[in-house]
């Protein structure tokens, strides 16, 4: 069987906030913190990273030069430091959130919009297709939905740092969320194939690509490359793609956003760039709406 999903084709240099041991640091040592200074702490590191990390910073800027065009440079420059911060608040809420139970889950979860299309999908007994971006906290998406008995498959690449990779893929597993490696083995379309065929959930982030098993599509006004993987699956499948995103409302509160789902009929042929277009229109939405929280250090 060809491989549904590929690796994508660019190296990212990672910045200070995306190391190994940040993430150790974070799930080590946050719970014995008050949340208030956790956050107060990861956000002056996250003013030096903007600082001293000029490709990831100019990266941000790049991005959200994009997404809005007309802004000033002083906003854009605002915008991109309280996208590093809101990203270190991310990790210290990923050490937080490391051993949350059912109950304080649903405390943080304030706010659900469109959890009926997760419902009336998983209904059809064809599994599901998630797709979510570096955006908000995508980890804690996983983990509710996987707290509510809704199995979860994560695809991903092994990180180029295999530490961080055991890191996430101990992490998902307490949380009852597989982790399914791409690319390590050719059996590994068959387990997602698999996967669905039980009325799981598979889920991939897609907003960092490159030309490798991807179609350059509008983005923003601009060509960038998604994955055509996930479309492919869907066609071959059955299952629907539902864009879900998981997005920090203020400092105790998250809201769940699950997107209509997108059916990709399996008699279309070739012409399957429409529906990537459909799906990347849906990223567009919620990264216009919530700019701070995506988190793409890598240049789109």
């Amino acid at each position: 069987m060809e491989k549904l999903i590929e690796k994508a084709d660019f190296k990212q240099k990672r910045h200070l906030l995306d190391r190994p041991f940040v993430y150790k640091l974070g799930i080590g040592s946050i719970g014995f913190f008050p949340t208030w200074l956790s956050y107060g702490f990861a956000e002056k590191i996250a003013a030096l990273s903007y600082i001293f990390c000029s490709q990831a910073r100019e990266n941000v800027k790049k991005n959200l030069r994009n997404v809005f065009p007309k802004i000033s440079n002083k906003e854009l420059s605002s915008m991109a430091l309280r996208t590093f911060k809101n990203y270190s608040n991310f990790l210290v809420d990923y050490g937080r959130f490391s051993s949350l139970d059912r109950e304080s889950m649903f405390k943080v979860i304030k706010y659900i919009n469109g959890e009926e299309n997760i419902r009336k999908s998983i209904k059809k007994n064809k599994g599901i297709i998630l797709l979510t971006g570096h955006l908000g906290n995508w980890e804690l998406g996983g983990m509710y939905f996987g707290k509510q008995n809704i199995k979860i498959n994560v695809l991903t690449f092994r990180d180029e740092m295999a530490n961080i990779h055991d890191i996430r893929t101990r992490y998902r597993k307490f949380h009852n969320i597989d982790t399914i490696a791409v690319g390590e083995s050719p059996f590994s379309s068959i387990e997602i194939i698999n996967a669905l065929q039980r009325n799981e959930v598979v889920a991939l982030l897609v907003d960092r690509y490159g030309k490798t098993g991807g179609m350059a599509v509008k983005f923003f006004g601009k060509p960038a490359y998604f994955p055509l993987g996930p479309v492919i699956l869907a066609k071959i499948s059955g299952a629907p793609i539902i864009p879900a995103f998981v997005v920090k409302v203020d400092k105790k509160s998250f809201r769940v956003i699950v997107e209509k789902p997108i059916e990709v009929p399996s008699n279309i042929g070739k012409e399957i760039g429409p529906y990537l277009q459909k799906i990347v229109n849906v990223f567009e939405k919620v990264i216009r709406e919530y700019p701070d929280q995506w988190y793409n250090f890598a240049p789109i």
